[in-house]
């Protein structure tokens, strides 16, 4: 069958935009989703047909129908393509159809595949190459979530939430960490471990793993294969690894041999594995170590990952993605070691009854960590609210392991407000950290528009 028509069931999304992005120059593209935004907006520009609200009359004469992860098998536009007999497939088979052939490095991971994504990409681009790059998140650098390059390179966020990405052919890829995520999709560890096993036989040229994860260590058994190439932190174990003797200065070794020295203004040990797994992937690639070494200082991490949003003499406003226990631990060892006596305000956000319940006890645990805490309501994502599960009792639990400043606010508005509070009486200097993968970040980017209407920006 010929495809000239695509429709896109849920096409605001950051993976399904990317894909329509790539899409949008050889087809005719239409879509729906339940709400609008920039990225909705930017693929009108491109010439996208998009509908707001789902419906039926979505679905006429189109080809091919292509839906997002988050949708439900009863949505009324994929009803009704079935009904008509339209192909319809998900989101990563359509990605993987549509880069079958191609020179594919693919990026997974738990944590840190959207930032390592996005490095390999400025790094790539930074030293001349021509790639088309399917982003997990808006970079910053590059304000966008697809690079549309002519070459048949393609950098890929692979997906391994709902095991898509084992729908990918990689020649080269790099798997960042694996945590204990996703149970609700997987059901048991073992199905987790072996969905990361079969996207690494599915690599037919090299698979960069970071060895001092210790789920990969364990549970991970063809770490031997000649395919593989490991990296770590002063594991002179690994093929590839680092040292940090100075503040924003590393030492990269291969083999025991120093190949020589990374200066970056990057922060935090976890983003320093993002870059030093993105400088491997490019040296695979047949970049010289000179060559990336030089365009290092010139990329960013991406939008929501430890974003500054707001910066005066007293008050800090950051946002960051980190939505999972883990992810947030590593913010505080990263803010902890950063030395400038700040006092820091978290306010977290959960994201998905599933996700929550499932490492309830491991975000009791880290949660209780910090000294100044606010809990909002759970971001659903378009999850049923059936798991007996709250932010209100969550800060009791926290309280019963240890007494600290915490409490429960569901209202964004009187977070604000306390918030600006505190800007305006502190004397000190205090960082206001946002977590979380929903619409926490709207707090930051409202509380610095406060502060410039009251003309307190210089505090």
């Amino acid at each position: 069958m010929k495809i000239k028509k695509i429709h896109f069931i849920g096409i605001g999304g950051i993976g399904m935009s990317s894909l329509a992005f790539f899409l949008s120059k050889k087809y005719h593209l239409s879509g729906s989703d339940v709400g609008s935004g920039p990225i909705i907006n930017k693929l009108r520009k491109s010439g996208v047909n998009i509908n707001i609200g789902h419906s039926a009359k979505n679905i006429n004469n189109q080809d091919l129908v292509i839906y997002s992860s988050a949708i439900n098998k009863s949505n009324i536009e994929l009803v009704e393509a079935k009904k008509r007999k339209i192909t319809s497939i998900s989101r990563g088979e359509a990605l993987a159809e549509f880069t079958k052939n191609k020179k594919n490095i693919c990026v997974t991971g738990t944590h840190g595949k959207s930032t390592s994504t996005s490095f390999i990409s400025q790094i790539l681009i930074n030293c001349g190459r021509d790639i088309n790059a399917f982003l997990g998140a808006m970079d910053r650098k590059l304000k966008t979530n697809f690079i549309h390059g002519k070459s048949n390179i393609n950098v890929i966020e692979a997906d391994e939430s709902d095991n898509s990405f084992n729908y990918l052919k990689p020649e080269i890829s790099l798997i960042t960490n694996i945590d204990y995520d996703h149970m609700d999709f997987y059901g048991s560890k073992e199905k987790l471990f072996k969905a990361f096993q079969s996207f690494i036989n599915k690599t037919t040229r090299c698979v960069i793993i970071n060895l001092d994860c210790k789920n990969i260590q364990k549970n991970l058994k063809t770490l031997n294969s000649k395919k593989i190439t490991t990296f770590g932190y002063k594991n002179k174990k690994c093929d590839y690894y680092f040292t940090n003797n100075l503040p924003g200065t590393f030492e990269l070794y291969h083999e025991n041999k120093k190949i020589g020295e990374i200066l970056t203004s990057i922060e935090g040990l976890y983003n320093h594995y993002n870059l030093i797994g993105a400088i491997i992937v490019c040296l695979k690639l047949g970049i010289s170590f000179k060559k990336i070494n030089k365009s290092i200082n010139k990329i960013l991490t991406p939008k929501r990952r430890f974003e500054n949003i707001f910066k005066s003499k007293y008050f800090e406003i950051y946002d960051d993605y980190a939505h999972h226990p883990n992810a947030i631990s590593s913010l505080r060892e990263m803010l902890n070691k950063s030395k400038d006596l700040s006092k820091n305000y978290l306010i977290f956000q959960p994201h998905r009854y599933t996700r929550f319940k499932e490492s309830y006890s491991d975000f009791v645990k880290e949660i209780s960590q910090w000294e100044n805490v606010i809990v909002t309501d759970v971001y659903s994502a378009h999850e049923n609210k059936e798991l007996k599960i709250s932010s209100k009792e969550f800060v009791k639990q926290v309280l019963n392991k240890k007494k600290i400043n915490i409490q429960y606010m569901n209202e964004f508005d009187k977070i604000i407000d306390k918030m600006y509070g505190i800007f305006k009486k502190n004397k000190n200097k205090t960082k206001l950290i946002t977590v979380g993968a929903g619409d926490i970040n709207q707090i930051g980017y409202r509380l610095k528009n406060k502060i410039k209407e009251n003309k307190n920006y210089a505090r």
